[in-house]
């Protein structure tokens, strides 16, 4: 499918063949320089240099399917248009001029263009696969991978700045409330970050950590805030922890979240949002140390003890609450423990360095995700059944990205891996 964008891209790459080119009235043509490509209002490049007829012009390049496109798009009427000096087509199926009345030159790609590169953007274009371009990734080498993972590695952490930056203004700039809500959110997991987010606005850091190290007054305000403490219990620490909350909820006029927001349908035992509770209520219990190796970040090693989170008693026998069960591990998983690193340790690290314009740092973030394991999830998967095969974090977060920007939304013409198939 012929489209703006391709010739866009074919014209930014100068994909076409070269041998005695001509613009559509019969003059030579020699392009010295392409220009750069503009992504605001005016032309599709500036600062093009070109000979025509030996004559050397400086100025700017429109492309379009047709020529016509030109007056459908009235740029004969925009003074930001007089200053194109080649206009860049598929057809051209009307001779234009400028608002001069000279003639306007144009360069029909039509027949210029190698059948190859029409083929392989149709075939992507109209692709049913998840993965587009799945059926020529294995001829990319390690090489590639590495260097191009590296760089959507930090497209990811900059576009993950914004979610970052948004907790940290709405924990009005105070950077430990900050990494608390991120850190509850990225325990929820897909399925209840949400409402682990909202518990830890409703149940300020500042009142928890008054509480600490006493791990059951902090766990009342955490259960209580939740709203999973509004109903009659037979066992005796859910009661204890009412009775904590009732008192602590008049304190510090508190308001507890709705307890129907919270999901446990189809998630796995692990991952219920009571056992989640406690593990950030151990994180709560470890947090005044934890912020001072996350502000002076020197690399993972130092930071694992603080996240490999215990349960309390309690919920080593029970996922939820008067119903016991077998005796259940007392960390985090080694996966679920590398998803926190990787996705809100690390991108919290990097926001703090960019807030000090502390670069050292900022690079010591970017290189941890090269020593972290490669996550295990079905964008991996599907990379991997596409013969690209994951090393590390930096290659899973780069190939999340890439999934989510580029083979989603079919933005092909702006990633490095159509350029490489095309060569």
């Amino acid at each position: 499918m012929i489209n703006e964008a391709f010739l866009q891209f074919i014209w930014k790459f100068q994909l076409f063949n070269f041998t005695n080119l001509k613009c559509s009235r019969g003059a030579s043509l020699q392009i010295l320089n392409r220009g750069i490509h503009n992504h605001n209002a005016g032309p599709d490049f500036l600062n093009v240099k070109a000979r025509v007829n030996q004559m050397l012009w400086n100025g700017d390049v429109e492309v379009h399917v047709k020529s016509s496109d030109w007056l459908v798009h009235k740029h004969q009427d925009n003074p930001h248009y007089d200053a194109v000096i080649l206009h860049v087509v598929y057809e051209e199926d009307v001779q234009l001029k400028q608002a001069d009345r000279t003639p306007l030159f144009c360069l029909e790609l039509k027949g210029l263009i190698p059948n190859k590169y029409l083929t392989d953007y149709d075939t992507l274009y109209h692709s049913y696969r998840e993965i587009p371009c799945s059926y020529a990734l294995p001829v990319l080498d390690t090489f590639f991978w590495n260097s191009y993972t590296e760089r959507l590695l930090v497209e990811r952490m900059e576009k993950k700045q914004a979610q970052v930056r948004a907790i940290f203004l709405a924990s009005n700039k105070d950077y430990q409330e900050c990494f608390y809500r991120l850190m509850a959110y990225g325990l929820g997991l897909k399925i209840n970050k949400d409402p682990m987010l909202r518990l830890a606005e409703a149940t300020p850091l500042r009142i928890l950590q008054k509480h600490c190290p006493n791990r059951l007054h902090v766990e009342a305000l955490l259960y209580g805030q939740s709203g999973l403490l509004l109903k009659r219990f037979s066992d005796e620490y859910p009661k204890e922890l009412q009775l904590e909350y009732l008192f602590y909820k008049e304190k510090y006029r508190l308001q507890p979240l709705k307890h129907q927001q919270w999901k446990f349908f189809r998630l796995r035992p692990n991952s219920f949002p009571t056992l989640r509770i406690s593990y950030l209520a151990d994180f709560i219990l470890k947090s005044e140390s934890v912020f001072e190796e996350l502000f002076h970040y020197k690399g993972v090693e130092s930071l694992l003890s603080f996240f490999n989170l215990d349960l309390s008693d309690y919920w080593r026998s029970h996922y939820v609450f008067d119903k016991k069960s077998k005796r259940i591990r007392k960390h985090l998983g080694d996966s679920t423990l590398n998803t926190i690193i990787i996705n809100t340790v690390l991108p919290f690290c990097f926001f703090y360095a960019k807030q000090q314009s502390d670069e050292p740092m900022m690079m010591r973030v970017l290189e941890t995700f090269k020593d972290l394991k490669c996550e295990k999830n079905k964008v991996v998967r599907n990379f991997k059944e596409a013969g690209v095969n994951g090393r590390s974090a930096m290659m899973s977060q780069g190939l999340i990205h890439l999934y989510q920007n580029y083979c989603i939304p079919r933005n092909c013409l702006n990633c490095r891996v159509l350029n490489q198939i095309l060569k």
